[in-house]
C-alpha cells in the first residue's frame, strides 16, 4: 500500500518524530533575566545553546533568569536573532531602555515591572512570530501558548527546577483531555 511501510503511516511517524525532536529540545530560546532586588527592571536576551549558560552566565550575583520562551529546534541562528532584535524594538516602544553607564549605549535591560513585561513579551511573540516558536493555538481557549520555562523557584518559592520547556497556561490543554475518557492524568478533562 502506498504511503505506508511496515504498517505504519510515513506522514505520521514525521509528525511524532518532529513533535518528539522539539519536546525535548534545549536549545533555542528568548529569556527574561532580573535582578532579584529590583522589581522594576529586567533584562531581555537570547541563546541559541542551552538556557543554563544564561543563568550563571552573569557577573552579579543577584542576576536570575525569570522565563524563557522556546523557540523551535532548527531555527536559523540569525532569525533567532532577528527576533530577539524585533522583541528589544517592542520593549523600547513601552519601557524606558538602561543605558551602559561607561559607553552610554543602550542595554537590554530596561525599567520595567518584569511579570507584566513577560505577558507583554510572550504575546507579542506569539502574535509575529509563533512559525518560530515552539507553540500552538487553543481553540477552546482561543489563545496562543509558547511552550516556556519559568523559574519556579523565584515565581513561587518551589524547589529548583530544569531548563525544559513545557505548556505553562493555566490549565494546560491536552488535545487527549477532549477524547472520550479524557488524558488519563489526574486534570478533570471532564468538569
Amino acid at each position: 500500500m502506498a504511503g505506508k511501510a511496515f504498517g505504519h503511516d510515513y506522514k505520521t511517524d514525521l509528525v511524532e518524530n518532529e513533535r518528539l525532536r522539539q519536546e525535548q529540545s534545549i536549545v533555542n530560546w528568548i529569556y527574561i533575566g532580573v535582578d532579584t532586588r529590583f522589581d522594576n527592571m529586567a533584562k531581555i536576551g537570547l541563546t541559541t545553546g542551552a538556557l543554563g549558560t544564561r543563568a550563571s552566565g552573569s557577573q552579579n550575583p543577584f542576576y536570575s533568569l525569570l522565563c524563557a520562551f522556546k523557540i523551535k529546534e532548527g531555527v536559523n541562528p540569525d532569525v533567532v536573532k532577528s527576533i530577539e532584535s524585533a522583541v528589544i524594538d517592542l520593549l523600547g516602544q513601552h519601557y524606558q531602555c538602561i543605558s551602559h553607564v561607561t559607553s552610554g549605549r543602550p542595554s537590554e535591560w530596561f525599567y520595567a515591572e518584569h511579570r507584566v513585561m513577560r505577558e507583554l513579551v510572550h504575546d507579542f511573540l506569539y502574535d509575529k512570530f509563533n512559525w518560530q516558536m515552539y507553540s500552538y493555538h487553543c481553540a477552546e481557549r482561543n489563545i496562543g501558548i509558547i511552550y516556556s520555562w519559568e523559574n519556579r523557584q523565584l515565581i513561587h518559592g518551589s524547589n529548583r527546577n530544569s531548563y525544559q520547556a513545557n505548556d505553562l497556561s493555566s490549565p494546560p490543554a491536552d488535545p487527549a483531555c477532549f477524547m472520550p475518557g479524557g488524558c488519563g492524568v489526574d486534570c478533570n478533562c471532564w468538569d
